[in-house]
């Protein structure tokens, strides 16, 4: 029988040093774009800086407490995941939407986005599953209950609603599932539905009288699509965020215009569109720069994905890899305009509490893989020895 072992050697000092500065350096841009360069320290930025110092915090909490021991605990992890997203839609809206439980100090707002929480509760929750039962995975009865187990949040967190969000969760649990080794005839029978769907969509997108397009979609969901396809449809409100952003991040050029010197208006310039802020102030070589440092990231997280002997935590770094990838490629290529907006931030780097602290508490979770191994009943004979 195999034990578990950790050995603090291991804490892999690369990741973390690549991880903090990345969100510093997302912590500097926010200021950028709100003023520090002014001598102005704006609440956005102050509260970025709150949630940057208590997020390594919590990033070293989550390295040094076994992730097996916070896996056991799935079903209440679950339970409140389920809650708070359920808590968020009784909530009032604010423009429409309801993503947010907080509570507002003068000009701070202090909160949690459950939508972002979401993310690593479901990388918990789907890989305790997929471990637990890894032997069958392909049972229809296990994957009904994975596909009920996520279900049920993407539709809450759609609800709110959240395509983004959302759709970060399904990649989530189609990523597990892979890893999971679940059979090919699935993987070609989702592909089977998923084409003729698409298609649907699509022309169900052009008529006059959609039959459920606009029963799934919100009309501004609906015209952002609509735009993306057709740039010239209608008054362009639909694309002003991402015809500013495309001029901003062009205006860099190769080097950009330096630090706190973008004066191109760019809306939600601290979140879904700081990318362009980057391009502005660092050009063409520092946009491709942050770039990189992402790729590290999740190559660092693969990297101990693949060298854990344990299942559970090749499933997790595997789950928190995906999602630091699948979110930053979906942000550039929003900023980029390769792809229609659908609101996603840029891992570490955009404003957002949540965002920050579940992204800092995965990379803990990913060094805490790492630094886990197991060891043979003969290794502990002779340590009782």
């Amino acid at each position: 029988m195999n034990n578990l072992r950790r050995d603090a050697r291991s804490f892999d000092f690369i990741l973390l040093a690549l991880v903090i500065a990345l969100a510093a350096f997302g912590l500097l841009m926010v200021g950028s774009t709100t003023g520090l360069g002014n001598g102005t320290m704006s609440p956005t930025f102050i509260n970025q800086l709150i949630f940057f110092t208590t997020g390594i915090g919590i990033l070293l909490l989550m390295a040094f407490v076994n992730y097996e021991f916070i896996a056991k605990f799935y079903i209440p992890i679950y339970i409140v995941n389920i809650t708070f997203l359920g808590i968020v839609l009784l909530l009032p809206r604010q423009a429409g939407v309801a993503r947010w439980i907080g509570l507002e100090i003068g000009d701070f707002m202090f909160g949690i986005q459950p939508s972002e929480f979401a993310k690593i509760f479901m990388i918990i929750v789907l890989a305790k599953i997929i471990d637990r039962y890894r032997d069958k995975i392909n049972h229809p009865l296990v994957l009904g209950l994975i596909l009920a187990a996520t279900a049920l949040p993407v539709i809450l967190i759609f609800m709110q609603p959240s395509l983004s969000a959302s759709t970060v969760t399904a990649v989530i649990m189609l990523t597990l599932l892979y890893c999971g080794k679940i059979s090919y005839k699935y993987v070609i029978a989702v592909i089977v539905v998923i084409i003729p769907a698409v298609v649907f969509f699509y022309i169900d997108l052009h008529v006059e009288n959609p039959i459920l397009v606009d029963r799934i979609l919100n009309e501004w969901q609906h015209d952002r699509i609509w735009n993306f396809l057709y740039p010239d449809y209608g008054d362009g409100d639909a694309t002003f965020q991402n015809e500013w952003a495309l001029i901003a991040l062009s205006s860099g050029l190769l080097t950009g215009k330096g630090l706190f010197e973008n004066q191109i208006f760019v809306p939600l310039d601290t979140n879904d569109f700081i990318f362009s802020i980057i391009g502005a102030e660092f050009g063409f070589i520092g946009s491709v720069s942050v770039i990189l440092v992402v790729l590290l990231i999740v190559l660092r997280c693969l990297m101990i994905a693949h060298r854990s002997e344990v299942f559970l935590g090749k499933l997790i770094a595997t789950g928190v890899a995906v999602t630091i990838a699948f979110q930053a490629f979906t942000h550039v290529g929003i900023n980029t305009w390769l792809l229609p907006n659908t609101g996603m931030n840029f891992p570490f780097v955009s404003s957002g509490g949540s965002s920050l602290w579940v992204f800092m508490a995965m990379i803990g979770l990913v060094i805490n893989v790492g630094m886990t191994r197991e060891y043979s009943m003969f290794e502990s004979m002779g340590k009782k020895e």
